[in-house]
């Protein structure tokens, strides 16, 4: 899904905000999502949890030149998936 399909269906829930309205909720959602991530834990109720790590650098082989590079420490973001399912996604429309 992209960013302008969950736009659009927003848009069907509530119809009487705009859809420029609406892209900036989303926008405002992820940039909120984003900085809570960076700040290492982020918990979304029946959604699930995002927590993010500093992952050290490292030595790897290069797989064509056979060289020993020396990897960046970078940031990486795992997800865990909540237990319980919200009673939205078991009812048929």
């Amino acid at each position: 899904m992209l960013k302008k399909d969950l736009v659009a269906e927003l848009i069907k829930k509530f119809p009487q905000f705009s859809k420029k309205d609406m892209g900036l909720f989303v926008d405002t959602f992820f940039g909120a999502l984003k900085e809570g991530i960076k700040a290492n834990r982020i918990e979304l109720r029946g959604f699930g949890v995002f927590t993010s790590k500093v992952k050290p650098s490292r030595q790897m082989q290069h797989p064509k030149t056979k060289k020993i590079v020396k990897t960046s420490p970078h940031r990486a973001v795992r997800f865990k998936s909540s237990f319980e399912i919200p009673l939205e996604v078991l009812k048929k429309d």
